[in-house]
């Protein structure tokens, strides 16, 4: 399924997506901060589930439901709020669900599990079972190749960097100007810094594409997110639970980059591993 997340509360929309990541790894998540970005999106039909704050500033969620209703009549919406007054002009909309903040990780396994309109989609192959899914490796020093365990040869270090700047965010979009803060230590952000960031995921995706991976890089109105679906990655294994990727992992991450340490993912799987 494509599944959408709106919430114009950075941390909050952060949080959002990693928990449906975490339930459905293999779905793909789209996520907007603005909902007038949600509205340039060209791929409204192609929704199956959204997850909508409905205090969305000038704009209600509501407004968004309606919207993405017009091209998306059998969509699931899922109302998230931290007010309980918006109840009922919210189901006036008929959503499949309503969650109010703050929730936790059962209350949207829930709504998952009572979505109003079934999807058709086929059964996707368990994370394990899964073929032919580039492999990443972050506990310890940066690693990435093939499902045949052959390195990718990165055209450039940087690119790479911004790869694993990608993977740390979790499928979490990013902007140009945020992976010049964090990878380039650029905190202005001129034309330059635009067209090296540009150039560099260029590369990346190029680099990408050459050893056969096509799916990995998600580009949108002026957003980057790594697509978690595509790659089997210790990271996201063990912030999904799995005993054998903690296990893996002895206090090191992606210690190639200075940036990694004072990452929301760092914390996670510090917090993880706490006696």
């Amino acid at each position: 399924m494509r599944i959408l997340a709106i919430d114009d509360n950075p941390v909050q929309l952060h949080q959002l997506v990693c928990t449906i990541a975490h339930l459905r790894p293999h779905d793909e998540i789209v996520s907007f901060r603005h909902a007038e970005d949600f509205f340039a999106y060209k791929a409204k039909s192609s929704i199956s589930v959204a997850f909508i704050d409905i205090n969305l500033g000038s704009i209600s969620g509501i407004q968004v439901a309606m919207e993405l209703k017009r091209y998306s009549p059998q969509c699931n919406i899922i109302y998230v709020t931290a007010y309980s007054e918006f109840a009922f002009a919210a189901m006036q909309t008929r959503p499949s669900g309503y969650v109010l903040k703050p929730y936790s990780e059962k209350d949207i396994q829930e709504e998952f599990e009572h979505l109003r309109y079934l999807s058709e989609a086929p059964e996707v192959l368990p994370a394990d079972t899964a073929p032919d899914r580039l492999k990443v490796r972050t506990f310890g020093s940066f690693s990435v190749t093939d499902s045949h365990d052959v390195p990718i040869r990165f055209s450039r270090m940087l690119s790479k960097e911004i790869f694993a700047y990608l993977i740390d965010q979790c499928g979490f979009p990013v902007t140009s100007r945020e992976i010049a803060a964090d990878v380039l230590s650029s905190h202005s952000f001129s034309n330059s810094d635009s067209k090296k960031i540009s150039q560099y995921l260029t590369d990346l995706i190029r680099d990408l594409e050459a050893a056969g991976y096509t799916d990995i890089i998600i580009k949108q109105n002026r957003h980057i997110q790594v697509n978690k679906s595509a790659v089997d990655c210790d990271l996201y294994h063990a912030l999904e639970g799995s005993v054998s990727a903690l296990n893996a992992y002895h206090g090191e991450y992606l210690t190639d980059y200075a940036w990694a340490e004072f990452g929301y993912s760092f914390d996670r799987i510090k917090a993880f591993r706490k006696p």
